[in-house]
């Protein structure tokens, strides 16, 4: 059914006068909160991206690797996958964290630069392209295929990239659009 978004007040939610699906839920935004995030997330990104998440022991040699060194590896066998790799993993995550600190900096100190619509727009594009559980997912599935044939250990990295994991999410799930955009036209 065809809906209109109602205007709700915070924690509020709207069904469906059909089927009593939610159709829209009216989240608090906390700007300070989703900053703090941000910041968090920055900070962790460095090393999660850069110290190594696995080290695979095999034959004598031992070999650690990172996010991107790992992405980079594969570009002669696989430019298109290891360009997916670095956007949904690396780039993507990395630009919706600065995106979502600079709107909520912008709301917490009521700016509204002329780039905040730019921002927003970037955001809203982002959120689809955000997949860090993807490549963790496929991070796991290759570590029990090489389990039978290396040693593997894991290395710091993969505790900053499960953290780093966690506050994206907590950011993705916390993040109300609808709510920047209607900071910035009632400017």
């Amino acid at each position: 059914m065809v809906s209109k978004r109602p205007n709700l007040q915070s924690g509020y939610v709207a069904k469906c006068a059909r089927c009593q699906r939610t159709i829209y839920t009216a989240k608090v935004v906390r700007p300070d909160k989703m900053f703090a995030l941000a910041i968090s997330a920055l900070m962790v990104c460095i090393p999660a991206f850069s110290f190594p998440l696995i080290s695979v022991h095999l034959l004598g040699i031992t070999e650690g690797t990172n996010l991107i060194h790992g992405a980079i590896m594969m570009i002669d066998i696989a430019p298109l996958v290891s360009f997916m790799v670095l956007f949904c993993a690396v780039l993507s995550p990395t630009l919706l964290t600065l995106c979502m600190a600079f709107s909520s900096f912008c709301m917490m100190y009521n700016k509204r630069p002329a780039m905040l619509n730019y921002v927003l727009k970037l955001t809203s594009a982002l959120l689809h392209w955000s997949m860090l559980e993807v490549y963790l997912i496929s991070l796991m599935v290759a570590i029990v295929k090489l389990m039978s044939y290396a040693d593997l250990y894991y290395g710091s990295g993969m505790l900053f990239f499960i953290a780093l994991l966690i506050i994206n999410m907590t950011m993705i799930s916390e993040y109300n659009n609808v709510k920047y955009w209607e900071y910035l036209r009632n400017g």
